[in-house]
């Protein structure tokens, strides 16, 4: 059974995958600790409200997901939120909507005990947890510097999922040195 934490969102800290930061000093961090500031005020507000059950931020960065996209697509509130969000900026002045499409980017959040993807435009929230994570394939693309992580996981119905998200290869390269850190394999 999982533990309630605050807010009375479950917690993931009964996963046997994770790295503390508690437990490690800067020197030994196998990775480079990216600061809150980069993530949009969506992302900000999730690292805050995720703290106490998903434990300390330890990195994340703005992406693109056409697989995570898709499964937003499939939940009728995430598709009123988008539609919410939609009517709202219509009757914006082109500053205010170039200034809140900047707000509503998709990002991945990597936490002590889990990988959270969130689909701002959608207001939608996938949390892995990194037992759940089998394993996460990094793909540089050629020239371009992006690169692709493919994540096979075991979501909440038990099931095999293989979703891909795009980013910058320095983002990706981040997630998978965290991930290694959390004990998850990378290849």
């Amino acid at each position: 059974m999982k533990r309630v934490g605050a807010a009375g969102l479950p917690s993931d800290k009964d996963s046997k995958k994770y790295f503390l930061l508690k437990n490690n000093h800067a020197g030994s961090i196998p990775f480079t600790i990216v600061p809150l500031e980069i993530l949009t005020p969506n992302g900000q507000k999730l690292v805050e409200d995720f703290r106490k059950t998903k434990g300390e931020f330890l990195g994340g960065g703005v992406m693109k997901s056409v697989d995570f996209e898709q499964l937003a697509k499939q939940n009728p509130r995430a598709l009123e939120v988008r539609r919410r969000l939609e009517m709202q900026t219509s009757f914006m002045s082109v500053k205010e909507t170039i200034k809140m499409s900047t707000q509503v980017t998709s990002e991945w959040i990597a936490f002590e005990y889990s990988l959270v993807i969130s689909q701002t435009l959608y207001g939608h929230i996938t949390s892995i947890k990194w037992d759940e994570i089998d394993l996460i394939k990094i793909k540089k693309k050629r020239f371009s510097g992006e690169a692709t992580a493919q994540i096979h996981y075991w979501d909440k119905k038990n099931s095999s999922c293989i979703r891909t998200i795009q980013s910058s290869l320095r983002n990706i390269c981040s997630l998978g040195d965290i991930a290694k850190a959390c004990g998850v394999a990378v290849g």
